[in-house]
């Protein structure tokens, strides 16, 4: 009766481990927008490098109207999904002083979460953090790769 018992609990607590380990955070709607939206699961949460779509001219902060549309297109769907918790995170390249260039890159991502927050997001759900010319993406060797590290990434968190 005693051993009875005991594997009935053991495969319950098996099932429950199971299931636990299944439900992350995001259930698969989210996880499918994240994807077709081109985020992509790190250590930190769903990431996108908006290089591709966002990026900042030199010494600027200010985002042009194409882009505003995009990242406010990205923002209502996010809203839409309940992906409301965002981490930014503003990137320069490495011309110029060290401590200005944090503070660009700061103002860049404060940039995107203005955008986001006029469509819809709560600013207590933002984290929005500048990296000066931390964490290149492309050696800072030419202009082209320059311009590249000038960057938002968006990081969705749980």
């Amino acid at each position: 009766m005693l051993q009875r018992a005991l594997k009935l609990f053991f495969i319950g607590f098996v099932c429950a481990a199971l299931t636990a380990c299944m439900s992350g955070p995001f259930n698969h709607k989210q996880v499918r927008l994240l994807k077709k939206e081109g985020f992509v699961l790190t250590e930190e949460g769903w990431r996108l490098g908006l290089p591709e779509r966002l990026l900042f001219d030199f010494n600027k902060s200010d985002i042009n109207p194409q882009h505003a549309s995009e990242i406010a297109r990205l923002a209502e769907q996010l809203q839409k999904y309940q992906l409301n918790k965002v981490k930014i995170v503003g990137y320069t390249d490495n011309i110029g002083n060290p401590e200005y260039n944090l503070k660009l890159s700061e103002k860049r991502a404060n940039s995107v979460a203005t955008v986001f927050q006029n469509h819809g997001f709560n600013r207590m759900n933002m984290q929005v953090i500048g990296k000066g010319s931390a964490q290149p993406i492309k050696p800072n060797n030419s202009e082209e790769n320059r311009a590249e590290n000038r960057r938002v990434t968006v990081i969705i968190v749980p």
